[in-house]
């Protein structure tokens, strides 16, 4: 894999690690209120501001999680593109298993989210 090309995809994947190390936290703050713009949108977390938090609340572990593993593999991306001793299949496959492991973890958090919030708003009558 060119350097450009490891380069130009691994800014992507750091930026969208840290996303997922600060938006959940950023939200559980009140920072982020519920809008229509950020944060896991999903229709039983846009309902209410409780189901908003708790939403946010629950899916935190799984995106630090996804964060800091796609961080790591970023690494691995970014040696192995500098050092020709590698094999060079390993920037390529290092990549496309980031993106999936962010891709898995955003889904694993919404569906976590949603739930959590569903609950809340089966609790709150809403």
């Amino acid at each position: 894999m060119p350097i450009a090309a490891a380069l130009s995809a691994s800014v992507g994947l750091i930026l969208l690690s840290v996303l997922c190390l600060t938006l959940p936290k950023v939200a559980m703050s009140g920072n982020i209120q519920r809008n229509s713009a950020i944060g896991i949108r999903t229709k039983e977390t846009k309902k209410s501001d409780s189901a908003w938090l708790e939403g946010h609340r629950k899916a935190t572990p799984i995106l630090q999680a996804t964060g800091i593993i796609t961080l790591g593999i970023t690494a691995i991306l970014l040696v192995s593109s500098f050092f020709q001793a590698f094999p060079p299949v390993l920037p390529v496959v290092s990549g496309i298993l980031a993106y999936g492991v962010l891709f898995a973890g955003f889904i694993a958090g919404a569906v976590v989210a949603n739930k959590a919030a569903k609950n809340v708003n089966i609790q709150k009558g809403i």
